[in-house]
């Protein structure tokens, strides 16, 4: 039964790729590191409001979001509810240009997505709400280097912004697993997310089981794994669980969508250690570098958060 969700899952991962490639404004080229075209919606980009707080990576899971930000040249952002639809969004990267180029930079802002809009900018009279809001930093980025002292005079408004998703590129992280606070080793629940996911790929499936030890694989046959198959919840779709999970330390593998079908990754021995705690973040070993050049989504991306999907 757990085969033929994955099947389906795949397929569904393939079905949907193709009606994305509508979203491109211009034709991607396979020789360009940034296959995505421009999407052609209408986004908005504007400041993190004074009275918002700093902007940190605790919605996604990610510790000094600084520290993520530096290590691949990207600036950190918040998205829109609809954008970040329960999480999904988390670590996704993308390139922003203002669309009045008279001020702004060809280049733009290279951005990672690491949390949802504060609640606080929701009334902050802000014009379409500001589906990219920004850090300082990252706004002036935007800017071309004459026109930079025009930020100022932008912090009550929006701008209007051309985007595309990017490969995220981490120079010195693997990808990692985050145990959720709602696990729960005695009864078998294991909630997890993944942080530091490099490349273009969108993770379809992912399965844990008991990690066997080389001792006990040289003293005995090895036995059949048995993987169990982890679900996502529409409320938060970022966050893969089970309420089946092996006792003992455990393997993971997952697979990756890139254009159409997906593949495998399996992490060479166990992620996680027997006694794997919640809130606990774990180095899987594996580094995820497709570009996934037929999946340019720009889905959640116009219209009011109340509107989107």
């Amino acid at each position: 039964m757990a085969r033929l969700l994955l099947v389906l899952v795949l397929a569904v991962a393939a079905a949907v790729a193709q009606p994305l490639l509508a979203c491109a404004s211009v034709a991607p080229s396979p020789s360009s590191l940034y296959r995505c075209g421009w999407c052609s919606r209408r986004s908005t980009a504007s400041i993190l409001p004074p009275d918002a707080g700093a902007l940190t990576g605790a919605a996604c899971g990610y510790g000094d979001p600084a520290e993520l930000a530096a290590d691949g040249g990207f600036h950190i952002a918040a998205v829109g509810a609809g954008f970040f639809r329960g999480g999904q969004a988390c670590g996704a990267c993308y390139q922003l240009r203002c669309r009045d180029r008279s001020a702004c930079s060809e280049g733009g802002v290279k951005v990672i997505v690491v949390a949802d809009v504060p609640k606080v900018n929701r009334t902050a009279g802000v014009v379409g709400g500001g589906k990219f809001l920004l850090s300082k930093d990252a706004f002036a980025a935007l800017t071309t280097a004459g026109h930079s002292g025009q930020l100022a005079s932008l912090v009550d408004t929006a701008v209007d912004v051309d985007f595309r998703r990017i490969p995220c590129m981490y120079n010195s992280k693997n990808l990692a697993v985050r145990v959720e606070e709602t696990s729960n080793r005695d009864k078998g629940h294991l909630a997890l997310c993944f942080l530091y996911q490099g490349g273009q790929t969108d993770i379809v499936a992912v399965e844990v089981a008991q990690a066997v030890l080389r001792a006990a694989q040289s003293a005995a046959a090895p036995s059949p794994t048995q993987w169990q198959y982890m679900t996502r919840r529409e409320q938060s779709p970022g966050v893969w669980r089970t309420s089946r999970a092996p006792a003992g330390p455990l393997q993971l593998r997952l697979v990756v969508t890139a254009g159409s079908g997906g593949k495998w990754l399996r992490a060479d021995g166990a992620v996680f250690p027997a006694e794997w705690q919640a809130g606990a973040v774990y180095d899987t070993g594996l580094r995820v570098t497709d570009v996934a050049a037929r999946t340019c989504s720009c889905a959640s991306a116009s219209g009011d958060d109340d509107e989107e999907e």
